[in-house]
């Protein structure tokens, strides 16, 4: 059986022809339990090395949409968007489509109008998605709310992100399952075990290490809010190092944030430790002393998890997934430096060998084999109603 995934993007590929991802891990392994041809239809980027990317398996083939997005090229590139959906829809068995994505919304007619069994994953809201980028964007929100939303609601199967966020702002008639996107294999107590002896030298006053794991070319992941509290907070005595891991080490798509830490006088205390292999990534969290996602925009944020799953104290904005994650207490709002402030000032004071434990354990419930199972079971009844229907 083939199997379509439709997705905004992007993937990359090189001068031979290989194709490379950066959020897509373990999606082959998913989809192969729904089906034997998998393709993945989104836009492509050319790069020239690899090192920082994930090889996309053999087995996947990928159909590139050209962009239609901006102003530039909706109405020269939008009709041939369309002519290669709607051909990669006819030909294939069933679609597995992401809401937050132009080309989802534009291949969901045609899904329809040919009877193609489909699952919509809610991984992110519409609307923090588009009111989170300028006057633009703002103004197109409210009608791609009411879109996802109707979309949504009349999807016969839904495969949720979160436990509650998602499903109240876009409720489903159909059948849904709540299961992370976040990949996390069984975890060691040693780590934990390591964790709390890291704490046992840890003093404020000293060294703050904070981080934040998250795509740097994306205002709305507010990392410029923790990197415009940095002064305040060494005015007040903490001597503060930030540690962005995201992007591509070298090149310049962090030049806004690189702006910032100049303007504010912070280029020795912020490191860009650009894209991380997950073995590294375990590494960075290691080295942190206190995890922050700043965001104004997020689905279940996958580096939150991570973070917990090492034992690492999380603070974040109270947005979205985020609350389902952490406790109250280490919430704050988003797009406010005070507040950045005051959640660090906060949990740096507080017991966290506690905050630790709970973090960790809370983790666990992400696990592969436990989600794994959550996944299949929903896929499953997914493929026995259509088979019942044939």
């Amino acid at each position: 059986m083939k199997l379509l995934f439709i997705h905004d993007g992007p993937l990359f590929f090189d001068n031979e022809g290989n194709y490379y991802e950066f959020a897509y891990h373990e999606l082959y392994e998913r989809y192969s339990f729904l089906a034997d041809d998998i393709t993945f239809m989104m836009r492509t980027k050319k790069i020239e090395g690899s090192k920082q990317f994930t090889p996309v398996p053999n087995q996947i083939r990928v159909v590139n949409i050209p962009n239609f997005k901006s102003i530039g090229t909706y109405f020269t590139q939008k009709k041939k968007a369309e002519l290669i959906v709607k051909e990669q829809i006819k030909i294939t068995d069933y679609v597995v489509l992401r809401s937050q994505s132009s080309i989802a919304q534009l291949a969901l007619p045609y899904i329809i109008k040919y009877g193609k069994p489909y699952i919509i994953e809610s991984v992110g809201c519409s609307w923090d998605s588009y009111w989170n980028h300028g006057l633009l964007g703002k103004a197109i929100a409210p009608y791609m709310y009411i879109k996802t939303r109707s979309a949504i609601k009349r999807a016969d199967y839904v495969y949720y992100v979160t436990t509650e966020f998602l499903q109240k702002r876009y409720p489903t008639k159909g059948k849904s399952v709540c299961c992370s996107n976040v990949v996390l294999e069984p975890l060691d107590v040693t780590t934990l075990e390591q964790r709390l002896k890291k704490l046992e030298k840890f003093n404020p006053l000293q060294k703050v290490v904070i981080g934040t794991a998250a795509a740097l070319d994306t205002r709305y992941k507010g990392q410029e809010y923790v990197i415009k509290a940095i002064p305040e907070l060494t005015r007040l005595g903490y001597n503060v190092e930030y540690r962005l891991a995201g992007g591509i080490a070298g090149q310049r798509q962090n030049t806004f944030l690189l702006d910032l830490t100049k303007k504010y006088g912070v280029s020795d205390r912020v490191f860009f430790c650009g894209s991380l292999s997950s073995l590294e990534m375990s590494a960075y969290y290691d080295s942190l002393d206190i995890y922050i996602q700043p965001s104004k925009q997020e689905g279940l944020p996958r580096a939150i998890i991570e973070a917990m799953s090492r034992g690492c104290p999380v603070i974040g904005t109270n947005i979205a997934g985020i609350p389902e994650l952490i406790s109250p207490e280490f919430l704050f709002k988003k797009g406010s430096i005070s507040e950045v402030v005051s959640a660090i000032r906060k949990i740096v004071a507080m017991d966290l060998n506690s905050i630790a434990v709970r973090n960790f354990k809370k983790s666990k419930e992400f696990e592969k084999s436990k989600l794994d199972e959550k996944r299949e079971k929903f896929y499953t009844e997914f493929l026995s109603d259509i088979r019942q229907r044939d």
